[in-house]
This record gives C-alpha cells, structure tokens and sequence, in this order.
C-alpha cells in the first residue's frame, strides 16, 4: 500500500479474480446467498456511496466517473468477502502479519528518511513519491495499532517473540506517522489504543502491561519533547490567533471557510449536492459571485463529512454514516464472542472502521482509491475471518 504504487489495487484485482472464478460454481453461490442474508447490512453498506454516485453519472448528469472509481472498491469487495468467507480461518488469520509487515516497512522508510533528508515529500513532512504526508501517515499509524491489537485475546500466555514482533511495529508505525507531521490523524490515537487494550488478553500479566505502558509514555515523551511536534501543535495556536484577528487564510481557517462554503453548497442542492466531482467547479462559481473565498475553491473539502455533504446532498450523508454504523455495529457485536480469535478480529475491525470514522474529520478518505480498496478489503477479510471461524466452531461443537 505505501512501498509500491498501486500495490493496493494489483492486490485488490488478484483477489476479485479468484472470488469471480469461485462464484462460477452453482454451490458457491448458494453460499453466497446465504452469506447476503446472514450479512445484508454490512454488505448493503458498501453499496450506498458507489450506487448514488452512480445514479448521478447516469440520471441527473452530475457527478464523475473518475470519482465513482474509488468507491467501487467498496462494493467490488462484496464479491470478495464470498471467496474469503470460504477459506479456513487460519488463513484468514494470517493477514495480522499483513499489518505487522505494513507498519515495520513503514518505520523502515521512516528511518531511512532520517538519514536521508532529500526523500522527504517537502520540508520537515514525510511521505512517499505517490502519498502525500497525511494519508501517508495516516495509514502508518493505523498498521501500528493494527499490529498491536491482532495479538490474541486470551489471558494464557502468548509467545514472547509474537509481542516483541509487533511492539517493534508499533513503534515503527508511529514513528512514521510522526514524522509524516499528520495532525488530524493523532486524534484517533486514544481510540486506538483503547481498541488495542480492551478485552481480556495478554494485558492481564502485569509484566506486560507495565512493557507496553512503557513503550507508548516513551514514545509519547519522545515525540513531544522534538522540535517537529511543538511547531505542528503550536501552529494551531498561530493560526487560531490569526483567525481571531481576521486572517482566515491558515490551515485551520482555510478548512473552517471550505466547510462553510460546503455548508452553503449543500443549502443549495440539499437532496444529491452538486455531483460527486463538481465540487471545485461549484466552489468556483460561489467565489466569482463574491460569496465566498477564492483561496477555498478546491477538489475536497478536506472532511470526508463536508464533501459527502456538498457532493451527494442528504442522500450521500445518510449513505456515508451507514456506511460506518452497519460496519461498526458488525464488529462491535462480535466482540462479546467467548472465542480469543473472534474477539481479536472484532477489534481489529472497530480500529479500522472507528480511525477511518475520525481521519474522515480532517482529511477525505474515500477518494483515494488505494483508501477505499484497503478498507473495503480489510474489512471483508475480517468479517470474513469472523465467518469463518463461527463455523467451524459451530462443526466442532462449540
């Protein structure tokens, strides 16, 4: 995802593939049917967005085909949780180590950065040739907790070397994500951790949370104690102070004036919005009447919340946030399992979906497609593993 370009998608692609070729057999597809009825909402979920910007494409003329093509992730992945949900849940167990490889190749780069400043993406901000530094950094951070929070919930001992393994990652991940300078994604860092500790689990022996504790306070004063993170929180305060004097023209007050120009798109056109797409041409047209800002006039708003808003209207609103309730409410309730492996995979899903939910408040996940692919696939995966493994519990008496 963030070593190759379009790595997501080649993955994507190959996975879609195989799940086409097995729904070619008739009893496949039966299975399919009944996997449909057993998880309709969740899988209902990933077709509101691309179905709506569709029906703009088609119907009212309004929205872009370029931008339908991220969200079709999400409902191409429907065909991929058929194929998934076959396959035993020790395979399917296997994508933590996904996580843990994600987040130790992004401290990898990190560290390599340091000592090589000229493959920074601008000054004093880490990303990549084809990430820029917020959703680079946002994704590090969430393979972080990831790692961290795939460790199986039980309270008899687990492997040293499995702990050691994914501590390792967690902090490569985050150091990644703090060199990558990303403000809005560190709000997700309570949620995470909570994710990550919730539960009964390993965390039971003292030894091992005193280990953990250790690590994120050092990681905290770390972070906190460097140059890099005192001028990115302080920029807050600079720009909160300009906007009190009248200069919106910051960071913060251009994002504040972006969502209230969404704000009178969506008053405008309050049922579809003005076309997924057409934002920065609806902003244009606002900024040549005088109503708003030039310098707002952009392709997002910078909140994945304000651009649905603008673009899709009520409908889009309604289709984001069912979105995020049907897949979080399917994790939550597999969380209460009795079952360590579900309940790992429950939680895993809650950090995906629920840091999804909180980056989507500063930045527009979902129009990446590499964004989009990766959390349509991921949490078929993890439902998927969820299936499969109430299945054989339920073959194995259980």
């Amino acid at each position: 995802m963030l070593s190759i370009k379009g790595g997501t998608g080649y993955c994507f692609f190959m996975v879609l593939t195989l799940s086409l070729i097995h729904l070619r057999c008739q009893g496949n597809r039966r299975e399919a049917a009944r996997l449909w009825r057993a998880h309709r909402w969740f899988l209902m979920s990933l077709l509101g967005l691309p179905c709506l910007v569709l029906f703009q494409i088609l119907v009212t003329r309004t929205g872009k085909f370029p931008d339908l093509d991220p969200l079709l992730r999400l409902a191409l992945s429907i065909p991929c949780f058929f194929f998934l949900a076959s396959l035993p849940s020790r395979q399917l167990r296997l994508v933590q180590w996904g996580f843990v490889a994600g987040a130790l190749a992004t401290g990898a780069w990190a560290i390599y950065a340091t000592f090589h400043p000229e493959v920074w993406y601008g000054p004093g901000r880490l990303g990549n040739s084809f990430t820029n530094p917020i959703p680079f950094g946002d994704t590090a951070l969430l393979l972080a907790f990831l790692s961290i929070t795939s460790i199986r919930r039980t309270e008899t001992p687990v492997q040293l070397a499995e702990v050691a393994i994914k501590l390792i990652a967690l902090i490569g991940g985050m150091y990644a994500s703090y060199l990558s300078g990303s403000r809005g994604g560190w709000i997700a860092l309570p949620l995470l951790l909570w994710f990550a500790i919730a539960g009964e689990h390993w965390l039971a022996d003292r030894r091992a949370r005193f280990v953990l504790a250790a690590v994120l306070v050092g990681c905290a004063i770390a972070a906190t104690s460097t140059h890099g993170v005192r001028t990115r929180l302080a920029a807050i305060s600079a720009d909160l102070q300009e906007m009190s004097e009248g200069n919106s023209k910051t960071s913060t007050g251009a994002r504040l004036d972006l969502w209230r120009a969404s704000v009178r798109l969506y008053s405008a056109h309050p049922v579809l919005g003005v076309g997924r797409g057409s934002l920065e041409h609806a902003l244009g047209t606002l900024a040549a009447r005088g109503e708003v800002p030039r310098f707002v006039v952009n392709g997002r708003a910078h909140s994945e919340f304000f651009s649905v808003l603008a673009e899709m209207g009520s409908l889009g609103v309604a289709a984001l946030l069912t979105l995020y309730g049907a897949t979080f409410a399917t994790f939550w309730r597999a969380r209460r399992s009795a079952d360590p492996e579900t309940v790992a995979a429950a939680y895993l899903g809650l950090s995906l979906v629920g840091s999804t939910i909180l980056y989507g408040l500063t930045i527009d996940v979902l129009t990446l497609v590499m964004n989009a692919a990766f959390f349509g696939l991921t949490s078929v995966t993890l439902l998927a593993w969820i299936e499969a493994r109430g299945k054989e519990l339920v073959a194995a008496g259980r």
